[in-house]
């Protein structure tokens, strides 16, 4: 049996960055700041963590400030599941694929996410039966002080357990899970540039995947 380890964002799902964009600049309006998140820096910093996005939008700012305004739009995001729903979609592809792979090997999702903010959006993009309890694991670090990482969790996972293959899909060299012997997909979706980083394959496709059934 393989294994095969999936991150979320920007990989199962499309749409995340046109919610950050909504909830961001709601948030930013809202503490009454005059800076937007425009398109060309939604596209640039899309992948970083929440509060990397307002150090860039308002450098002025303290770290402190940046984490408090992260922790306000994951609040409003959290009281506002309607957001999610409307506008974040499984990925093209990302059901057959997920479906192929789980006849006949095991997968796992690992996400920067909160847990809690992970299983609404594997509700949201009906992807949750894919990733039953205990297949899907939420990091939680988008503090800069975060203790575990998305490869701790993978190494816990594996640590009892023997596969033939590991493969890691990501759209960041950080989600691309770094294991001893593990083969490496970069994805980007077909409008997004790739980002910088080595991958054993990089593609805009997930059904390319399944060559390693």
């Amino acid at each position: 049996m393989k294994l095969f380890i999936w991150d979320f964002h920007g990989t199962l799902e499309k749409g995340t960055e046109r919610a950050v964009h909504h909830i961001t600049n709601h948030i930013l309006e809202q503490q009454g700041y005059a800076e937007r998140l425009d398109e060309n820096l939604l596209h640039r910093l899309y992948g970083k963590k929440w509060y990397e996005y307002f150090a860039h939008l308002l450098p002025h700012e303290s770290e402190k400030t940046h984490i408090d305004l992260q922790e306000r739009c994951i609040a409003f995001d959290t009281e506002h599941p309607e957001i999610i729903r409307n506008i974040v979609k499984p990925n093209s592809h990302a059901v057959q694929v997920l479906a192929e792979i789980g006849t006949q090997h095991d997968q796992i999702l690992i996400s920067n996410t909160r847990p809690a903010n992970l299983t609404q959006f594997l509700k949201a993009t009906d992807l949750i039966s894919f990733f039953p309890e205990g297949k899907y694991f939420g990091a939680n670090s988008h503090h800069p002080d975060a203790k575990i990482t998305k490869r701790d969790i993978a190494a816990e996972y594996t640590a009892d357990k023997k596969f033939e293959r590991i493969i890691a899909i990501g759209d960041s060299p950080q989600d691309m899970i770094a294991l001893p012997d593990a083969i490496h997909y970069l994805y980007a979706h077909p409008e997004n540039p790739f980002k910088e980083g080595t991958a054993t394959y990089r593609i805009r496709d997930l059904r390319e995947i399944l060559r390693e059934l």
